[in-house]
């Protein structure tokens, strides 16, 4: 097993098929390093959780004294048969590569003791790791935490967004730690929740890539109704100079990089005859819904 392996960091060209190149890799490892630092030496052994179902195995294995680690792989399993519309073989190994090296480092980290036993120093420095490890493994396509994908499969029976579904979640979360923990440490967790939000906020706007796709189509109302109910949040459409999007034939959409595959299935399957022009772009036009909160 290679030295990166100690974090469950996958080696050898598999690489290439889950996280894309070196950059990607290193971004990978980076981000679940983090996660499993928050987790093990700062948020698990204050009982101080940030939401999802890390948080809930962190309850779990308190209540139930099993490892944290093993807890939080059998939680997540069931989220990588929640296949999102337009997601291909390349995401789906990269979600269950993140979700398998997080478990692993986790358990790999469960001797080490905590780095500090102040509840404030934990929450806010666990909750800075685990937001920033976070968006450094979205910024490869995948997650390690499956409440998000339960949130897009609720979004059409609901009248609520997808971040706003997932900021239900960790709520629920965060006042089972109440419940478990304390109320005085479900508000330390409020802090770590918080601030893991908006570390993985700033992480993924520094780092996330966008891509305007032009599309030119005879039936623009289709291509757009469709790539409205599959890809929801991860496509923002621009109002072009004469008319908006939905009344042209023109349409104009940004979306992340790791996202463009799926927006070109999504639009050859309303509009084969469509055309597609893609030109990259600094920074982000598109609603990032993140798994921390809208």
């Amino acid at each position: 097993m290679r030295r990166g392996a100690k974090f469950g960091c996958p080696a050898g060209g598999m690489w290439r098929r889950m996280v894309g190149g070196a950059p990607a890799a290193v971004s990978f490892c980076a981000g679940i390093a983090l996660i499993a630092v928050g987790l093990e030496l700062f948020l698990k052994p204050n009982r101080l959780v940030a939401g999802g179902t890390q948080g809930i195995s962190i309850v779990l294995s308190h209540v139930t004294e099993m490892r944290m680690g093993l807890l939080l792989l059998a939680l997540n399993v069931p989220f990588l048969f929640l296949k999102r519309p337009g997601s291909g073989l390349r995401s789906v190994l990269a979600r269950t590569a993140a979700l398998g090296a997080t478990a692993a480092a986790a358990l790999a980290l469960e001797p080490v003791p905590p780095l500090t036993e102040h509840a404030l120093a934990a929450s806010v420095l666990g909750g800075l790791a685990i937001g920033s490890g976070a968006g450094l493994v979205l910024r490869v396509g995948a997650y390690t935490d499956g409440l998000r994908e339960t949130a897009f499969r609720l979004r059409p029976k609901v009248p609520l967004s997808a971040a706003e579904l997932v900021a239900l979640f960790h709520l629920a979360v965060l006042a089972l730690a109440g419940f478990a923990f304390g109320w005085e440490r479900a508000l330390y967790s409020a802090i770590a929740y918080y601030a893991a939000y908006k570390s993985l906020e700033a992480t993924v706007r520094r780092f996330r890539r966008h891509t305007m796709v032009v599309i030119r189509s005879g039936r623009p109302h289709d291509v757009r109704t469709r790539l409205t109910e599959r890809l929801g949040g991860d496509v923002t459409f621009l109002r072009g100079p004469h008319a908006s999007a939905a009344e042209s034939d023109c349409l104009v959409a940004i979306v992340a990089r790791e996202r463009e595959r799926a927006l070109r299935e999504e639009v050859r399957g309303a509009d084969p005859a469509a055309e597609l022009t893609a030109t990259a772009v600094e920074g982000g036009g598109g609603r990032h819904e993140a798994p921390y909160g809208p």
